[in-house]
């Protein structure tokens, strides 16, 4: 199909790009050969899978009335950027080639509506190949300098009216969110959004009954201090599955014990930039904003756990953490749980002979210095370790005054001491500031360094704030249920063989046994529960 198109006169082009309206094909020396063509569809935003359907109606019948032979790119994403758009990425390197004779969309805003440097990519990808630009009202041709200028408008409009749409929606999600409405995207399990059977809760989530007997069973199973990998593969092996019918992970499992949505809250302003591979080159970093600063609205649904449960849950993840993956395997006794009273790391265990020992302590410091704390049969250390325990239950039975966890006094050690980094790192912060005003800084050093120090303090509030629920969850066991989880333990303990087990139940009623080994003076700490 051949079209031709006719110059415009000066003035008639200076009050087309002034009004920016459309303006009529009319006819020129210069002829157009099409054949070959590509129809790229794009889903924005505001747009349903029908209106894609339409577009694509819209698009056909101008290939078949054309007599165009076509080639469909769909998409569906609303990213303006083209490397998280992989049609389009695809459609452009195509066009590099000289694949295709034309390009139809039914808007020309339709290839991307990004920064100025996405739109010169376009443009050039279809300038290089003299690849055209057909909509259903006009032509373009991005080597005529009347084509070009007018794409360079219609782009303009169209980023401006992109970022006005994004700017109103991260408004209204702010907005949503301190009303108590759910705008975080897909619910996470066991909720669904507004309504379950009878259950009904306008813009936001109601509990599927269904799935709830599945979550409470991961928090009974966190609680009792089983790993979220053997949670995960429980649910596997019995054929339950995630909403999408795939199998449970470690990081799934993970990620429902903490959320706090469960709580019946709803959280904004956690994060800002973008944390995305293909992000924007103008875009901020992503950045973690510290939780005194986080917007937190309660009783926006019902909670599926107590506030008591997530900060227990929270503490038995925080302390697996602290134990290397290896040890997490729990293939002895007293897999993660002996740490070396040296230097603090965790010692790993054995088996030599059929016997397990406690391998030596060969931690190196930053300066090549080895630690050198000596190993010892684990059959040994658990006789010394039972003598302290009995001794310990004998403290807590004839003693009339509470008997407080030693756990609890070394988390307000750790709290005292990070309050007080705390504080060197905002005075650090007042320094510079003030070190800028008096111009012992130029903008760009005083900038870089007011990050380093902003940085420091968030990662040192969210620690504090953890290490206070790990404080606050401890607090809460009491005196009586420590001396019946010592009675449980020391009841099981010599008639269990099973070393998984044996592990599970030590864990019930001590954090960790501080060994040290010199020569033959052995020194055994325990830190209770």
């Amino acid at each position: 199909m051949i079209y031709t198109k006719n110059r415009y006169s000066d003035t008639l082009i200076h009050q087309l790009l002034t009004i920016g309206g459309e303006y009529p094909m009319i006819l020129e020396n210069r002829r157009y050969d099409i054949c070959y063509v590509a129809n790229y569809l794009r889903k924005s935003r505001a747009e349903s899978m029908e209106d894609l359907e339409k577009h694509r109606m819209i698009l056909t019948e101008l290939c078949i009335k054309n007599g165009f032979k076509y080639v469909e790119y769909i998409e569906v994403g609303t990213s303006d950027s083209i490397d998280m758009r992989p049609k389009i990425s695809k459609l452009l390197k195509e066009v590099e080639d000289g694949i295709y004779d034309a390009v139809c969309v039914v808007e020309y805003d339709r290839l991307g509506r990004g920064d100025l440097g996405e739109q010169d990519r376009i443009k050039k990808a279809f300038q290089k190949s003299e690849t055209l630009i057909i909509t259903p009202d006009k032509i373009y041709d991005l080597n005529n300098d009347i084509d070009d200028t007018y794409a360079d408008l219609k782009g303009f409009f169209a980023r401006q009216e992109y970022k006005m749409i994004t700017k109103r929606l991260r408004q209204g999600k702010v907005v949503g969110a301190r009303r108590g409405d759910w705008t975080n995207g897909i619910p996470a399990f066991p909720y669904v959004y507004q309504r379950y059977r009878d259950k009904y809760n306008e813009k936001g989530l109601v509990v599927n009954d269904e799935r709830l007997p599945i979550y409470r069973e991961m928090i009974e199973k966190a609680l009792s201090g089983i790993s979220t990998q053997k949670i995960a593969e429980s649910l596997n092996q019995r054929g339950i599955f995630t909403r999408r019918g795939n199998y449970w992970s470690a990081i799934t499992i993970y990620r429902l014990l903490v959320d706090e949505t469960h709580l019946g809250q709803i959280i904004s302003n956690k994060t800002r930039g973008s944390g995305h591979k293909h992000k924007r080159p103008n875009a901020k970093n992503y950045e973690a904003i510290p939780k005194s600063e986080w917007t937190i609205v309660e009783n926006c649904h019902e909670a599926v756990k107590t506030k008591e449960e997530h900060d227990r849950i929270v503490a038995v993840l925080s302390s697996r953490k602290k134990i290397p993956t290896r040890s997490r395997k729990q293939s002895h006794v007293f897999t993660g749980l002996v740490k070396c009273a040296k230097c603090g790391h965790i010692l790993t265990l054995h088996l030599v002979d059929g016997n397990a020992y406690v391998r030596p302590c060969w931690y190196t410091d930053p300066l090549g210095n080895k630690c050198k704390n000596s190993g010892i049969l684990s059959d040994a250390l658990e006789e010394i370790v039972l003598k302290e325990i009995s001794k310990y239950q004998s403290e807590i039975i004839n003693s009339s005054e509470p008997v407080d966890s030693q756990q609890s006094d070394r988390i307000k050690v750790e709290i005292s001491e990070l309050e007080n980094l705390l504080q060197k790192y905002k005075k650090a912060l007042e320094t510079v500031n003030d070190a800028y005003e008096l111009g012992d800084y130029n903008r760009e050093e005083w900038q870089t360094r007011k990050r380093k120090w902003q940085k420091l303090i968030g990662q040192t509030e969210n620690e504090l704030y953890e290490m206070g629920k790990i404080y606050q969850s401890d607090r809460s066991v009491t005196d009586e249920e420590r001396k019946q989880n010592l009675i449980i333990f020391l009841k099981n303990i010599r008639t269990m063989t099973d070393h998984v087990q044996r592990n599970d139940l030590y864990k019930t009623v001590i954090e960790s046994i501080v060994y040290l080994r010199e020569g033959n003076t052995i020194d055994v700490k325990i830190d209770f529960k």
